[in-house]
This record gives structure tokens, C-alpha cells and sequence, in this order.
């Protein structure tokens, strides 16, 4: 049995605590310094997850992502060992207002059984939304299909029903 559970939850704690009263404290800050005087700066910027919604439903596979701060051949969506679609996004080093920044990302999404890789589309609207769609395979089994009637002759050619 291991201990390391016991040891890392009396750990974590005291952080909770102190995030606890950093927050109090910057509550009581910010009520005597309003924001136009006083901004806390972060000391890293946590990038916002680019994905908007996966939405699986009865006819489709689709993933929305926010990709506006990359240019449409900065971008790509590829389909990889037969049931996985790779997303990624890479721009080399250049300079923005705080200095110079190189991003890049890539995104695995597994497609669910039932869907056909071959018609997979992908749409890049012009606010920087990707949108990529699988439809769901028609089993050619389960689906409707309207049978003919063909119109014959008479079926009763005069004989009496030898089961009587």
C-alpha cells in the first residue's frame, strides 16, 4: 500500500488554503483601489482552449475551434489511421506588441464507429471558426426503400382450394 496519497493530499492543503486567502486579499484590494488604478498582470497568459463544442448526434460528427489567430494556410485537417481526424495549426516566430511569439497546436479527435471517412468536410468561416463535420454511414440494410408493385394477370386460375 502506498502512502504517496496521503502525503501529496496533506500537500495540496495548505495550497488551497493560501490560493484561499490570495483571493481574499486581492478582493479586499481591489475594493480599495479600483481597476482603473490597480490591474494584478498574470505572470503567465493561459492560452484559451480552441475548442468550441464536439457535437455527436443521429446524423453527424462535428468539432467547432477557434482558430482566428491563425491564417487559413497556417492550418490543416487530416484524417489518420482510418478513424481519427489531426488538426493542427503552427505559425513561425513573429513579432507582436509584447515581443515576438510563435504558436502552434495539434488536436486528435477520434471518430465514433459509424462514420464515413471519405465525406468528412471542413469550412473555415471568416471570423476564424473551423468547422469540420462527419456525416454517420446509411447501412444500406436499415434504410427505407420503396418496393415496387408490379401489376400482373388474375392469380386464381379457376381451381378450388385443395386444402378443404
Amino acid at each position: 500500500m502506498s502512502l504517496l496519497p496521503f502525503i501529496f493530499r496533506d500537500m495540496v492543503r495548505p495550497l488551497r488554503m493560501l490560493e484561499h486567502q490570495t483571493r481574499m486579499a486581492e478582493e479586499l484590494f481591489s475594493m480599495a483601489f479600483p481597476t482603473t488604478y490597480y490591474r494584478r498582470k498574470p505572470f503567465v497568459e493561459i492560452p484559451e482552449d480552441t475548442v468550441e463544442s464536439v457535437i455527436q448526434d443521429k446524423e453527424k460528427f462535428q468539432v467547432k475551434m477557434d482558430v482566428q489567430s491563425f491564417t487559413p494556410q497556417e492550418i490543416s485537417v487530416k484524417t489518420i489511421d482510418g478513424n481519427s481526424i489531426v488538426v493542427e495549426g503552427k505559425h513561425e516566430e513573429k513579432q507582436d506588441d509584447k515581443g515576438f511569439i510563435s504558436r502552434q497546436f495539434v488536436r486528435r479527435f477520434v471518430l465514433p464507429k459509424g462514420h464515413e471517412m471519405k465525406d468528412i468536410v471542413s469550412s473555415l468561416s471568416s471570423d476564424g471558426v473551423l468547422i469540420i463535420t462527419a456525416p454517420r454511414k446509411i447501412d444500406p440494410a436499415l434504410q427505407e426503400r420503396v418496393i415496387p408493385i408490379t401489376h400482373t394477370g388474375p392469380e386464381k386460375d379457376g381451381k378450388k382450394d385443395e386444402s378443404s
